[in-house]
């Protein structure tokens, strides 16, 4: 009895990042000559996750390698191969300052406020 594919499986068939990369920048109608030197980094790093792959992600110097796949992920994202939007070039956004929090009042403060606004 044959096995009928899924949907997502045929869509998404099993294959090495190296494929995937392959068959997501043939399928990019955004990508120009200028996004040559991205696109051949992002090879090489496709090929390197699938040779660690094979080996858990520990490199030829028995060192674990969890910088190859973040960093692939944002030469994709860089070149709008993700549902993200590609990451702006530049510095990071500064962070908001926090609103300064007022520090309690002592409760002879809190009375006489209270007092004033009934007699005052």
């Amino acid at each position: 009895m044959a096995v009928k594919k899924g949907v997502s499986e045929r869509r998404f068939p099993h294959e090495s990042v190296a494929d995937a990369l392959e068959r997501s920048l043939r399928n990019a109608k955004s990508l120009r000559a200028e996004n040559a030197a991205v696109v051949a980094a992002a090879r090489i790093l496709a090929n390197r996750i699938d040779s660690i792959c094979e080996t858990g992600f520990i490199d030829e110097n028995g060192k674990l390698d969890n910088v190859s796949v973040p960093t692939f992920l944002k030469y994709c994202q860089s070149l709008g191969l993700t549902v993200d939007v590609p990451a702006k070039v530049g510095r990071p956004a500064k962070p908001k300052a926090e609103a300064k929090q007022e520090k309690p009042k002592s409760d002879k403060v809190v009375q006489m406020a209270d007092f004033m606004k009934r007699f005052g």
